[in-house]
């Protein structure tokens, strides 16, 4: 049985901060020193540089930072954004075709862009890449495998940079205090915070050390800014928290490139003006209820085989497949990979628990037009006759693993009493804030008797729970059982400020 001593003493064993001042010094990253002076030396040969993103929420936001850092020193510069749909993912010989430079940078993309690098070399275009993912293995050995680039700035192929973890957009923000450090610029990097915060949380990097730091000091900065994107999301979130943006915001500016075209995002985040920021949130809004229909209208009608790696295939809207992998791994805790059927196949893949799904599939290499992620995520490319042997293949590796492997963390910290729960419990849980990834929520176990029930909408109901005489209000979503008149559940604990201020819990399962 907890209390909140407890409590206390579980959550602070689980966070490692650090202070602002003893944030990683830019020149630990590998090659950032020679990226900026490259960078500057096309500035001051009014070269024409384009700096090309992706089209997820982290690399939008490396867009962002790095056209709002660059309008203020440059005008002959370009931000290129991919679409998902023409272009494919990242630095490609399809998006070289559109783009004329003296020199290339990318965002949050470019690790494995072997045959652009060759181009960009053939074409006489400096290529400097910045990226988080992870690079390829050389075959056989323990060193990483990179394109031939000007310059490559990756924190995981940087021995001295402490912590590995961290966002594409994060790089892209090092890399302007790289070139704000040797120009002598006087800009703020602090200003970045409120949009770098977005991507942390978006990209789910854990939650310590230096993200912890970033995340803290860019929820501040974006609760306080004065641009009109976080004008406009303070409208429809009060004191936006890392849920906010882990549920509510980062959804909305994904859809732009799940659906139609990221450059919706990225106009909103660089947006000058309040009404046009308000059009664009709107675009985004409606352009997330496009993808939460066609995502359900996916799941609703997929039949799944019993293999211990989930593969799948059909012509499904490309732009959710990713989304529909992480409901797979959630509903059979197993790995997944669904396709988009296209002249090829192209695919998203996600993991769990100790399953690294990125291992999985580089030892696939043979099988693959191309591939890269990390431990939890992938994308990949196949041929439609190879995806058979696929399968096959990938449900042969993972016999590597045991049952043990295969876990979806729930987080419960133990067994609770309605005895425990009031503001001051409120206001500890508050204090460990942000939660995320490497630091998630607290979740309690209880049981209490139903008092009442009202529904709200949509299978979504208002209980008053009572507990020796301690009565408390909670709600539970998309609840279709029956409720019977003591329970046993699962929940967290939030503040509800609808009408005034109270304690309210959030079932979110019947035991």
């Amino acid at each position: 049985m907890l209390n909140k001593e407890k409590i206390k003493q579980i959550l602070s064993s689980r966070i490692e901060e650090i202070s602002s001042m003893q944030i990683p010094h830019f020149s630990l990253l590998r090659d950032i020193e020679k990226a900026s002076k490259r960078i500057i030396k096309a500035i001051k040969r009014k070269e024409k540089i384009v700096i090309l993103g992706d089209y997820d929420v982290d690399g939008v936001s490396s867009s962002a930072i790095m056209y709002l850092f660059f309008k203020n020193i440059y005008t002959n510069f370009e931000i290129v954004i991919p679409n998902r749909f023409i272009h494919g993912y990242g630095l490609n010989a399809k998006i070289l075709d559109e783009i004329e430079a003296d020199l290339i940078i990318t965002v949050d993309n470019g690790i494995t862009a072997f045959e652009a690098a060759w181009i960009c070399k053939k074409r006489g275009i400096d290529l400097i890449i910045t990226d988080h993912h992870t690079p390829n293995l050389t075959l056989n050995t323990q060193h990483f495998h990179l394109p031939e680039a000007y310059a490559v700035v990756n924190p995981k192929t940087s021995p001295d940079f402490p912590f590995k973890e961290i966002c594409g957009a994060e790089v892209a923000w090092y890399l302007c205090a790289a070139i704000k450090s040797e120009m002598k610029l006087n800009i703020d990097l602090r200003e970045f915070l409120d949009i770098l915060v977005l991507a942390i949380i978006a990209d789910v990097m854990p939650l310590n050390h230096l993200n912890r730091t970033l995340v803290n000091m860019g929820l501040k900065k974006l609760n306080a800014s004065k641009r009109a994107f976080s004008r406009v999301l303070k409208r429809y979130f009060n004191n936006i928290k890392s849920t906010n943006v882990a549920f509510g915001i980062a959804p909305r500016l994904n859809a732009a490139g799940r659906m139609d075209n990221a450059k919706v995002a990225f106009e909103f985040l660089i947006s000058e003006d309040e009404n046009e920021a308000l059009e664009l949130y709107l675009e985004l809004d409606r352009l997330n209820n496009l993808r939460k229909e066609t995502e359900s209208d996916i799941l609703d009608n997929l039949e799944i085989n019993n293999d211990d790696f989930i593969l799948i295939k059909g012509n499904f809207h490309e732009g959710v497949i990713g989304i529909i992998a992480s409901r797979l791994v959630h509903k059979y805790n197993k790995p997944a990979i669904v396709f988009s059927e296209k002249e090829n196949l192209k695919g998203s893949g996600r993991s769990l628990g100790n399953i690294d799904i990125f291992d999985l599939i580089s030892g696939c290499g043979e099988l693959l037009e191309g591939f890269g992620g990390h431990k939890m995520a992938c994308g990949l490319s196949i041929k439609k006759e190879n995806f058979d042997k696929l399968q096959k293949k990938l449900n042969e590796k993972i016999k590597k693993y045991n049952k043990d492997d295969f876990f979806i963390e729930d987080f419960v910290l133990g067994e609770l009493s309605f005895s425990e729960i009031d503001f001051e419990l409120l206001d500890i849980l508050n204090s460990y804030e942000p939660y995320g990834e490497g630091n998630p929520k607290p979740k309690f176990i209880t049981s209490a008797k139903i008092e009442n029930v009202r529904n709200l909408k949509d299978n979504h109901y208002k209980l008053i729970l009572s507990q020796n005489d301690i009565f408390l209000p909670a709600v539970i979503f998309r609840y279709d059982g029956e409720f019977e008149e003591e329970i046993k559940f699962k929940f967290s604990v939030e503040e509800n400020n609808f009408r005034g201020r109270e304690v309210q819990l959030i079932i979110e399962e019947i035991i």
